[in-house]
């Protein structure tokens, strides 16, 4: 199982707008969770905890994470070039629930953990909690 999830403000034609994204490879398959086929929302702390939620029309995940660890700063590309302005770490708390959605019901695909996700914030500001939802379907 691989996991990559992300959201994000992004700057395209002069709008600005919050973006996420979870993508999942389970046995074989890969579940998408993206804006043009999911709605997808987000609670991120400045730092120690991270939630996520996304579904489509056949599936839906929630992925919590959390660390009690410092982060490390990191560089990271920007309109100025390589800038301080990212806290990683690897050594995160992850849990991730995937859900198929059949006939009105809610059916658990997969549940998993891990206690080495690499989580990260990043931007500037950063000094209180983002919270976002796409209005799509």
């Amino acid at each position: 199982m691989t996991l990559t999830a992300g959201g994000g403000r992004r700057k395209v034609l002069g709008l600005t707008e919050s973006v996420g994204m979870v993508g999942i490879h389970y046995q074989g398959e890969f579940y998408e969770f993206v804006p043009w086929n999911a709605k997808v929302s987000w609670q991120v702390s400045p730092w120690r905890s991270w939630q996520m939620q996304a579904s489509t029309d056949r599936y839906k995940v929630n992925l919590v994470a959390k660390t009690d660890r410092p982060s490390a700063i990191v560089r990271v590309p920007s309109e100025q070039g390589l800038v301080y302005a990212c806290r990683d770490t690897t050594e995160g708390d992850l849990t991730l629930q995937l859900w198929s959605l059949e006939s009105g019901a809610s059916n658990l695909i997969l549940e998993a953990t891990s206690h080495l996700a690499c989580l990260e914030v990043g931007g500037h500001p950063w000094n209180r909690p983002w919270f976002s939802s796409d209005a799509k379907p």
